[in-house]
């Protein structure tokens, strides 16, 4: 498998396998030629072709380290060189160990690195070097070379320096030796000077002056050297010898700076009794020989350069020879003369250095040499010669032709005269307008107040040595500086400021105004304004908070903060507090301050802030009920007990976020078709809507999603049958959930302003009989299992019957009345009596109604009970007794009246019949019958003539009303109109009355 997925690394092995075997063949047969050059040392080698046969490893020769430098113990910056040698280098590879340790790679090699150069730096490139050898071919064994030790000194060594004589003064032609010897190392050489010049030509270890002289006088030092080394300067030892007179020697030149082609002239004499003094000449201690260019005179005397060069600068002396006495003085006093291949530069200066500079003012240039001598000068204007020979060019200025670029130069001596170069040009720059002034203000506050101080500046655009002119409303004030400093007093103080600038004098130059600084001051102590944000009376815990101080129209403020009196340290405008705690509740207030002149304002007004815990938001149902069903809606909403309209809100279902904040149904949640997917535990957390203020989730909610529900019809009370005035309730009742709207049938049809689940008649009447039924309805409608079938009978009505007659009118005062339940065989047990609407303690069928008992006469009704269904009766219509006994009075002794009177009249008649003559004519007239008979007036259709006299109008004078009330009636049969209860009680008895005693019609029961 592995060959199938690797065919290249296949091939790759075969080669390398053949490449091996190559290379055992190879090995075998070198093997044997060696074998067979050695004599009686010949070793039988065999040879086994295999594949897992390992050639042994090649051992290359011990390598020889060899320091091919002088020394091993070097100082810093000296160098060793350390070569490797081995026999067949070229198939080596070096490598180089010091202490045992690989040296790194930035090493000084040679090509084939087998020499080292190590160039000392410090006392850690201290140890012992040795060199590694390998084969370039693999396998190969390593050989190490023996170690060479290099030591490096820390520091620079310093010599010793001894003499052989210590005396202090030594004299001409005696001899000294100077010793010079370094402790540490060897390989060195001496090197030796003489008050800081080096002895040349000497460097053993001694020094030896066989003959000392004058010259030889002064500081001795020595100093070690190997190759580029140098060591350090021995102490010096002072070697005095005391010459002769020493001679004296004067320039007679005027200058000892001299330059290249200018001449130079020495004079050398010794103050002596004794003539013959001869002089020799010396440059830098070396002698002078009398040559075309340097002429000494016949004696020695004087010395002239004729034309210097760069080789004739130096220090220059004399000596004096008293040859008769072989006495040679000492050099004379040195001349230092200065050669300078470059002419002496010149220096211009102007004073004064006004960049600008304006009519009427003078200006003085200043040429100064570097060489200082009898120098004449010479002054250019742009290239042209002005007139002047001294070191100093004044010019008055008259405009701006006198502008322009100004040098000098200076010449000194004759045949040739020498002339310097040209110095560096100074322009003069003459402006013809007067320069601009800049006027500042510090601090640049746009309102300042009193005990504040303000300082102005004026500048300007030419600077120079100018005094100032200062003005406030352009009337003069005290200063003369460039700086006006005001201490505000008050609104005085304000004002529109300018300033001037003058220089010189006779006359004064006066430039023009500055632009004016205003100052505006205010008199009163500004008061910050605080500003809040978020701008919010109550916070919340964890919510950031910050704070404005700012001070209107003004500027350069610092600020002070407050908490409930206790001072805050923020000195900036704004105080911001991230994370607020109930800690950071109270009172903040600030005030500001000018850091530049130390002004306070006012207070701030008081910002009083209130912490309080983030709200837990509560979850209410808005459909009113937590149980539901399919495709029913689901209304919930979240609220906050304080403030709720300042927050949004997100719902979550088993911890599930189903309604995310800033919704567009901000606090509710609907629901529009539940499913059962629906139900589970349901909460909220708020978030306020101006701020990023997020509370916990509050209690959960429970939603429960059912199948459809089962709605029953009942009926209270459970009668088949029901009597008016009856009440029933029917209530259609839900076994689950709430919040149904109910709906009510009766034989089919809605009943119309019926809500709830109760339905109920308070006071049944036929009408309300039929079938019932409900449905409910949330959203769907569920109808109910069952039907209800009321039947409703009229109750029966009870009447009050009159039972005192016509004859017990005269015999009695009382009236008795019953109660009695007509066309009804119910077994009435007992009768409730009302008067004037009002119960009395009257339970018989019978009440008497007396005049202690009714002195007013009022109105009764009565009512009917029984111990079965219908349990009481309809009550009576009502009944008066007033005057009802009077008016039956009356009314008899009326009627008895008109009886009485009729039978007058007819046995008037009759008698007059019989007893009248007959006139004897056959046409009578037909009389008329005035007086109707009993069986006339017993007829029902004839209304009585007197009945219309003997009513209520005329017995008991009341008013119309009760004349409405009770009614007329205009036949026997129907009850005398006194009163409606007279309508039932006093009627004409048709049927049993007779024509006896005297035809009158009594009343009935």
């Amino acid at each position: 498998m592995s060959q199938l997925r690797h065919p290249v690394s296949t091939c790759a092995t075969r080669a390398a396998q053949w490449k091996m075997w190559l290379f055992k063949v190879f090995s075998v047969i070198y093997a044997v030629a060696v074998c067979a050059s050695e004599d009686n040392d010949a070793t039988t080698y065999s040879y086994r072709e295999s594949e897992s046969t390992a050639p042994p490893p090649f051992e290359p020769p011990v390598p020889v380290l060899e320091r091919t430098s002088s020394w091993s113990d070097v100082f810093s910056s000296e160098k060793v060189v350390l070569e490797c040698k081995a026999t067949s280098s070229s198939e080596l590879i070096i490598t180089w160990k010091k202490d045992g340790s690989p040296l790194g790679p930035n090493l000084s090699l040679s090509p084939d690195k087998s020499v080292l150069t190590i160039t000392a730096s410090s006392t850690q490139d201290s140890g012992n070097y040795t060199c590694v050898v390998e084969g370039k071919k693999k396998p190969s064994q390593t050989k190490e070379s023996g170690p060479v030790k290099i030591k490096v000194y820390a520091s620079t060594p310093k010599p010793t320096l001894a003499r052989d004589s210590d005396f202090g003064e030594m004299f001409p032609g005696e001899s000294i030796t100077l010793t010079c010897s370094v402790d540490v190392s060897s390989g060195w050489e001496y090197l030796w000077h003489n008050d800081q010049h080096q002895i040349s030509g000497v460097n053993t270890k001694s020094y030896t002056i066989n003959s000392v002289m004058t010259q030889n006088s002064g500081q001795y030092y020595c100093q070690g050297k190997r190759d580029q080394f140098l060591t350090h300067l021995s102490e010096s030892t002072t070697l005095k010898v005391i010459d002769p007179p020493t001679p004296g020697l004067q320039l007679q030149t005027a200058w000892k700076d001299v330059f290249e082609g200018e001449a130079v002239e020495f004079h050398c004499h010794v103050v002596s009794s004794t003539p013959g003094w001869t002089f020799t000449w010396h440059r830098n201690k070396q002698q002078l020989q009398n040559n075309p260019v340097e002429i000494i005179n016949g004696d020695g005397s004087s010395l002239k350069i004729t034309s210097v060069r760069q080789t004739h600068k130096g220090s220059y002396t004399c000596k004096a020879h008293l040859t008769s006495r072989g006495v040679n003085s000492g050099f004379s006093s040195e001349v230092m003369i200065q050669v300078s291949a470059e002419k002496p530069t010149l220096t211009l200066t102007r004073d004064p250095e006004y960049d600008v500079m304006f009519a009427e003012e003078a200006v003085t240039f200043s040429c100064a040499i570097s060489v200082h001598s009898a120098w004449t000068y010479l002054w250019y204007k742009d290239g042209s010669k002005v007139t002047g020979s001294s070191d100093k060019l004044k010019v008055q200025i008259r405009g701006t032709a006198d502008q322009g670029s100004y040098t000098c130069k200076a010449t000194r001596g004759q045949n040739p005269a020498f002339i310097t170069n040209s110095s560096a040009a100074k322009q003069l720059k003459v402006q013809p307008e007067k320069p601009t002034l800049t006027l500042t203000r510090d601090p640049e506050y746009d309102v300042m107040f009193a005990e504040e101080a303000v300082t102005f500046s004026c500048a300007i655009s030419v600077h120079s040595a100018w005094t100032y002119l200062w003005y406030k409303d352009g009337s003069k004030v005290t200063g003369s500086s460039d700086k006006l400093k005001v201490q505000i007093r008050g609104t005085a103080d304000q004002g529109s400021y300018t300033c001037k600038a003058t220089r010189g004098q006779n006359p004064a130059f006066i430039t023009n105004s500055s632009a004016a600084k205003q100052l505006k001051v205010q008199k009163n102590k500004p008061k910050p304004t605080i500003t809040q944000q978020p701008d919010a009376k109550k916070l919340y815990v964890g919510e950031n908070m910050s704070f404005e101080c700012k001070v209107e129209n003004s500027d350069g403020w610092s600020y002070d903060w407050y908490k409930d009196e206790a001072s805050i340290p923020n000195n900036s405008n704004s105080l911001k507090m991230k994370g607020l705690a109930l800690l950071n509740g109270g009172v903040y207030k600030c005030k500001a301050k000018r850091d530049k002149t130390g002004f306070n304002t006012e207070f701030s007004d008081q910002r009083t802030v209130q912490i309080s815990e983030i709200p837990v938001p509560t979850l209410k149902l808005v459909t009113k009920w937590p149980d539901v069903f399919p495709t029913e809606s689901v209304n919930m909403s979240c609220e906050m007990q304080k403030d709720s309209a300042d927050w949004t809100y997100a719902f979550y279902r088993d911890g599930t976020e189903v309604q995310h904040y800033n919704s567009d149904k901000d606090r509710n949640l609907s629901i529009t078709s539940a499913s059962t997917s629906d139900g589970g535990n349901y909460s909220c957390s708020g978030k306020l809507k101006s701020r990023d203020v997020y509370s916990t989730k509050g209690s959960p909610l429970n939603l429960h999603v059912y199948d459809a529900p089962t709605v029953t019809l009942e009926q209270n009370p459970a009668h088949n049958l029901m009597h008016s005035e009856d009440s029933v309730s029917f209530n259609c009742h839900v076994n689950v959930s709430s919040g149904w709207t109910n709906l009510w049938y009766k034989d089919g049809k809605e009943l119309g302003k019926v809500s709830g689940n109760n339905y109920n008649i308070t006071s049944v009447t036929t009408k309300d009989s039929g079938l019932y039924k409900c449905k409910v309805k949330r959203g769907k409608v569920f109808d109910s299992d069952n039907k209800i079938k009321l039947d409703v009978e009229e109750r029966p009505k009870a009447s009050i019957v009159l039972l005192t007659g016509w004859s017990d009118v005269f015999s009695t005062d009382s009236l008795s009345l019953k109660c009695e339940v007509k066309e009804s065989t119910h077994n009435w047990m007992h009768y409730t009596w009302f008067k004037e609407g009002e119960r009395i303690d009257s339970f018989n069928v019978t009440h008497t109604v007396t005049p202690s008992n009714d002195p007013d006469q009022s109105t009764y009704t009565c009512c009917a009970h029984a111990d079965e269904r219908p349990l009481y009766s309809k009550s009576s219509d009502s009944f008066k007794t007033k005057n009802l006994l009077l008016k039956r009075r009356v009314l008899l002794s009326i009627s008895g009246c008109i009886v009485f009177g009729i039978a007058a009249v007819l046995i008037g008649c009759v008698a007059l019949r019989v007893f009248r003559k007959p006139n004897g004519r056959d046409d009578k007239m037909e009389e008329v019958n005035l007086f109707p008979t009993m069986a006339e007036l017993k007829i029902t259709d004839v209304p009585c003539p007197l009945v219309e006299y003997i009513t209520d109008a005329s017995l008991n004078a009341p008013a119309k009303e009760e004349e409405e009330e009770n009614g007329t009636v205009c036949s026997e049969t129907t009850p005398l109109p006194i009163t409606k209860q007279e309508d039932q009680a006093a009627t004409t008895d048709n049927q049993e009355t007779t024509e006896t005693n005297g035809g009158l019609s009594s009343f009935l029961k």
